[in-house]
């Protein structure tokens, strides 16, 4: 006659695993997506140094006419040797004259003539502190462009660093999908082979 003798318990049942695995993979791909998709790439100590800005023309900005002048705002101010440069798709720069700093904005007038067609605002900025800080922002001008970005105004905000940051989240969601199904995998695969092995027939 067959017995069945059961093994020795040494840890807790496939049964009990499985919540354990889904908290775990859910820890994972919060953790990889928090850090993935974090609305701000700008490293901790130059924001606390006043990296904040607000910009005109806005990033992604459509407008029917070219503007006389760009500024940047920080959160705190700046020293005299800032600088901003404002380029074409030739590589042409339209910044006018010299920078003017006062307080904490940066501001730069524009060349008369500019004609329609997409550009970047380039800025750096030396804190009072010492500490300096970049960025890019992008425009466009033209009738047309702006009519296109009023018919769609989500086309015309994403930007060649907006598409950039898209793809870059994207894969890292991908990334944390594939970490996710591999680690479930892993755990449904013991369980089922330690729920298999549990039990031993003996004569």
């Amino acid at each position: 006659m067959k017995r069945s003798v059961a093994a020795p318990a040494t840890g807790e049942s496939a049964t009990g695993r499985a919540p354990r695995t889904r908290r775990t993979v859910g820890l994972i791909v919060t953790v990889v997506l928090a850090a993935g998709l974090s609305p701000t790439v700008t490293p901790a100590p130059a924001f606390a140094h006043g990296a904040r800005h607000s910009i005109t023309p806005a990033d992604g900005a459509a407008l029917v006419t070219a503007p006389e002048r760009v500024e940047v705002a920080f959160a705190a101010d700046i020293t005299s040797d800032s600088s901003i440069t404002i380029v074409d798709h030739t590589g042409t720069n339209w910044s006018h004259g010299r920078p003017a700093v006062h307080g904490a904005r940066l501001i730069h007038q524009v060349k008369a003539g500019m004609p329609d067609g997409g550009y970047e605002i380039s800025w750096r900025a030396t804190f009072t502190d010492g500490h300096p800080v970049t960025g890019t922002a992008e425009f466009t001008v033209g009738a047309d462009t702006a009519a296109a970005a009023a018919a769609n105004p989500l086309r015309a905000r994403l930007t060649h660093g907006g598409v950039v940051a898209f793809y870059a989240a994207a894969g890292v969601v991908v990334l944390a999908l594939l970490l996710a199904i591999m680690t479930l995998s892993r755990g449904v695969y013991a369980g089922t082979r330690r729920a298999a092995t549990g039990e031993k027939s003996t004569l």
